[in-house]
């Protein structure tokens, strides 16, 4: 096998090598920390969470940015963010991500139409609110739209999977935070339309 082979097989089996924040959040965890509480805080420095750890009955605070690394610690560890208001920030900033590649391949109004078709069918109340008499440009019919609509399913899929089997949450949990994550989403997607 070519380096790059092995490579790419170590990186799909182990993820992204973790970012000094969570090797640093790991390390304190190791010597008996243990995590309080994490809050999602978005502000100008970009998206980042507030890790409250106690250890040895002393409470400290770690800023961790947002990485892929964070997220795949935070889902494997099962840990949930302090608030619901905190889960649907964080969780609609990782759908963003995750239909980046999508939306650059179609642009921002074919993604935004495929979107507001899947969100029409699968019928999440407060999304279906945002998108009444919303008037979108839809892909025409033929393999491009299917596909980007299997991969819109797919991230959603991915998301209903991150918050019920990850972070345990109960079934009406995972369909309230993930409507609410798709109306924000939604809602912010039509602020942005020229």
């Amino acid at each position: 096998m070519r380096q790059g082979w092995r490579h790419f097989i170590h990186q799909a089996l182990e993820g992204v090598a973790d970012d000094p924040h969570v090797r640093m959040l790991r390390e304190r965890l190791r010597s008996g920390g243990q995590v309080i509480r994490v809050h999602f805080e978005d502000s100008g420095q970009g998206p980042s969470y507030r890790v409250v750890l106690s250890l040895d009955r002393q409470l400290s605070e770690l800023r961790v940015p947002h990485s892929e690394s964070f997220t795949r610690w935070s889902l494997e560890a099962g840990v949930r963010m302090a608030t619901l208001e905190d889960e649907v920030a964080r969780f609609t900033l990782l759908l963003r991500e995750r239909l980046q590649a999508v939306e650059a391949e179609l642009g921002r109004s074919s993604l935004q139409g495929v979107l507001v078709e899947v969100v029409r069918e699968l019928g999440p109340p407060k999304a279906q609110a945002s998108l009444s008499g919303r008037q979108v440009h839809s892909l025409a019919e033929g393999r491009a739209r299917l596909q980007a609509m299997r991969t819109v399913e797919g991230v959603i899929t991915t998301l209903v999977k991150d918050l019920g089997t990850g972070l345990k949450y109960d079934e009406a949990q995972v369909a309230g935070t993930l409507d609410a994550v798709l109306e924000r989403f939604v809602s912010a997607s039509s602020a942005h339309q020229p």
